[in-house]
């Protein structure tokens, strides 16, 4: 296993490949509110098992938001969630940001919780989905 960290132009076709197997096919997530311009800006994370074959993907932009972490479904429980999510917090130490937070759909709090996140419980509706803003130090 191993994380490639990107940009948009770079990487956008292994990108593209797995948010749309994941947001749009699998969880049926209009195109319009998948592609966005924090694309253009962000850090991307790629991660690859023993192919070229992409098998997840996330994004951190520069207000320490980390978004947009997909891994197929054939590549889940596997590690592949909890390494891009480690390479974006470890990115966003590097570029001296404390704080990280994101938007987690509900049914994958628990992932989160295990990498030390916490919410205030609060859940609202994004893209079709109930999400929870969670944060953490780093």
């Amino acid at each position: 296993m191993k994380i490639l960290t990107s940009d948009w132009n770079s990487s956008k076709e292994q990108i593209r490949f797995v948010r749309k197997q994941v947001f749009i096919l699998e969880q049926g997530i209009d195109p319009e509110d998948e592609w966005d311009d924090i694309d253009q800006e962000a850090v991307h994370f790629v991660s690859f098992g023993t192919t070229a074959v992409p098998t997840g993907t996330c994004r951190l932009d520069e207000q320490g938001q980390i978004s947009r972490l997909a891994v197929l479904s054939s590549y889940r429980h596997q590690g592949y969630g909890e390494m891009l999510l480690n390479r974006a917090i470890k990115v966003a130490r590097e570029m001296g940001i404390r704080r990280v937070f994101l938007h987690a759909q509900v049914d994958v709090q628990p992932f989160y919780d295990k990498q030390n996140f916490t919410t205030d419980g609060k859940v609202f509706l994004e893209a079709g989905k109930m999400h929870l803003r969670m944060e953490r130090d780093i």
